[in-house]
Formats: C-alpha cells, sequence, structure tokens
C-alpha cells in the first residue's frame, strides 16, 4: 500500500523546463550596401516602364525616351550647370563679351522636354515657370535675354507674349523640346542632324509671332554641339550663345550656393546662365537673384542684354579654350 507522502512523490508536478539562452553576435551592413540595388532595380524598372507602356510611347517620342528620367532622376545629374568646353572653336559661338566694359548679360533658359510636358499635365509638377523671377528683374529694373524652348512657348503662351511686351526682355531660341543635339549631354535624349532644321525653325517662328522681328541668338540645349549642328545654326542665320558663368542652380536647394557661384566669377562681358523654371528644376534661383543683382550692381556692373552686350562692335567675339581655365 502506497502512503500519501509516497503519493505525493509519484505524482509531483515535473520541474518547469530551463531555458537556454543563446547570444548572437551581428555585425551591421552598410545602408549603402543595401539601397544600391535596389536603387539600380528602380532605375531599370522605371526606364522599362517608359519605354514599353503605350501610354509613355503615345506621348514621349523614341529620341526623347531618357528625357521623361532626366527630368525624374536630374539630381543625380547636372544640366547647364557649369562652363562648357568649346569641342569647335568658331567665330559663331560666343561664350563673352569683350572686356573692356563693365557690361554683363544676364540669361535664363526655359526649358521644357517632353516629359516635363507629361509631368506638367499629370500634375505631378505644378509650374515649370517661376514667376518670381521676372517679378524680381521688374522690381529692381533689370534687363535679361530669356532662352526660351518652343515648346514652353505653346504651354505658356500668355505669359510669353508678356515676356514679349517687356522691354527690359530679349527673347531668344533654345530649341523647340530641349533635346541633346550631340551625343551624350546630361541625360537627354539625342535627335540626329535631319531634325535640326525643325527643332531651330519651329521656335524661330513662334518667336516671330510673339516679337514680331526675327531672331538672331540660339542656345543649344546643354551646351552641346558639333560642327554639323553649327552648319545648322549657321543657315539659320544664328549666332550660338554659351556663357561663361555658371550659377548651377539646377536641382540645387542651397540659394547662398548659387550666389558663390556667380558673383566671384564674374567680370566685363561675362555671360551668365541661370534658369526660370522653379520648382523641382530651379528650385533656389528666385531667392538668390536678388542678392546676385544687388552685389554685381554695387561692383558697378551694368546689366545688358546680349545683343546689347556687341552693340558697340559689331564683331562677336568667342571665348578661346585657354580662357576657360580660370572658369569653374
Amino acid at each position: 500500500m502506497v502512503s500519501k507522502r509516497n503519493m505525493k512523490t509519484i505524482y509531483k508536478r515535473p520541474p518547469k523546463p530551463r531555458y537556454l539562452t543563446i547570444k548572437i553576435q551581428y555585425y551591421p551592413i552598410s545602408k549603402k550596401i543595401i539601397l544600391l540595388p535596389i536603387i539600380f532595380l528602380l532605375l531599370f524598372a522605371l526606364r522599362y516602364s517608359i519605354n514599353n507602356f503605350s501610354f509613355f510611347s503615345a506621348s514621349v517620342s523614341p529620341t526623347h525616351s531618357l528625357s521623361f528620367l532626366h527630368e525624374a532622376y536630374a539630381l543625380t545629374q547636372e544640366t547647364e550647370n557649369s562652363v562648357p568646353t568649346p569641342s569647335v572653336k568658331s567665330d559663331q559661338v560666343v561664350f563673352h563679351g569683350l572686356r573692356e566694359k563693365k557690361q554683363i548679360a544676364l540669361t535664363f533658359d526655359a526649358d521644357m522636354t517632353p516629359g516635363m510636358k507629361t509631368m506638367l499635365e499629370r500634375g505631378e509638377v505644378a509650374s515649370y515657370y517661376d514667376k518670381q523671377i521676372i517679378d524680381i528683374l521688374n522690381q529692381t529694373q533689370t534687363k535679361a535675354t530669356l532662352f526660351l524652348t518652343g515648346m514652353w512657348i505653346e504651354v505658356y503662351q500668355q505669359e510669353a507674349k508678356e515676356l514679349a511686351s517687356n522691354s527690359l526682355f530679349e527673347l531668344a531660341n533654345h530649341s523647340y523640346s530641349h533635346p541633346s543635339f550631340a551625343g551624350e549631354c546630361y541625360g537627354l535624349g539625342e535627335i540626329p542632324d535631319s531634325q535640326n532644321e525643325e527643332q531651330i525653325v519651329r521656335t524661330q517662328t513662334l518667336l516671330q509671332e510673339l516679337t514680331g522681328k526675327r531672331n538672331t541668338l540660339f542656345r543649344f540645349p546643354g551646351g552641346c554641339y558639333t560642327e554639323n549642328d553649327l552648319v545648322s545654326t549657321k543657315n539659320a542665320n544664328l549666332t550660338v550663345i554659351q556663357w561663361d558663368v555658371a550659377g548651377r542652380d539646377g536641382f540645387n536647394d542651397d540659394a547662398t550656393a548659387i550666389e558663390n557661384n556667380v558673383i566671384p566669377f564674374v567680370q566685363n562681358g561675362s555671360i551668365i546662365v541661370l534658369h526660370m523654371s522653379g520648382y523641382p528644376n530651379a528650385p533656389k534661383t528666385a531667392e538668390a537673384l536678388p542678392v546676385i543683382i544687388e552685389q554685381l550692381k554695387e561692383k558697378g556692373y551694368e546689366f545688358v542684354t546680349v545683343s546689347e552686350l556687341f552693340n558697340e562692335d559689331k564683331t562677336i567675339q568667342a571665348l578661346e579654350v585657354k580662357n576657360l581655365l580660370s572658369f569653374p
């Protein structure tokens, strides 16, 4: 017979299980290593979708397929943000005026590609016209030359008419749809030489309708061109206007940096390039502009249009390659 004491022993609850604690040592992986392949995959997927879905193929031609990518990812690229090196020296290409007089030309580019137009129509971008820039120029009575793409003129017809009627401004040709005229030009979709005439003439016609006079100035998108491209502009009786001071305002969120890219590098005859697209392409140009104008006027510079820059001497002076070394 089993006693109650022994029964307690027999039916005693088993002891609680013991848990084994294992310490795991891990080594962190750099975020850059993780993000890099993800970024490449996203870029590849976007490019594939743009080139293959019918929505984009209907609104963006194959020659401009890279333009849309340029707008979406231009944060990692430069657009007209540096002083271009002349691959072809020609009297037809101008980088600055004569250095004898304290006159300078402030220029603004109004870009518009098929990709930008698509983003505008879809409401992804509010506007590619920063009117605040024009307001500042009006308030300070500062002359400027505005290089307009034909597509921009068509999108902003009323605004273009107002600019054309303002005596402070000179309007000039910046191509029709802002493509690359020559090779790998900052991500812009390249066109063949056979399309040069169309890009030039379409905008020439629009400018003629706006201003009532024949335009004589042209700026290549990105500042990229070949000898064949110069034949096209020469046939159209156009002088190619580059620049010797770049504001580097494209996708630049630092107004002070834009000011510092311009003010210290200006000299007699300088041609300054900035953009009038506003956010997101040129988000801080309007903020930097008053400081640039004020400080350059304090230094004794007179702002004139590009055409006025060459009025005293009809010979337009091209910039030699060796002079380029003093600029960033």
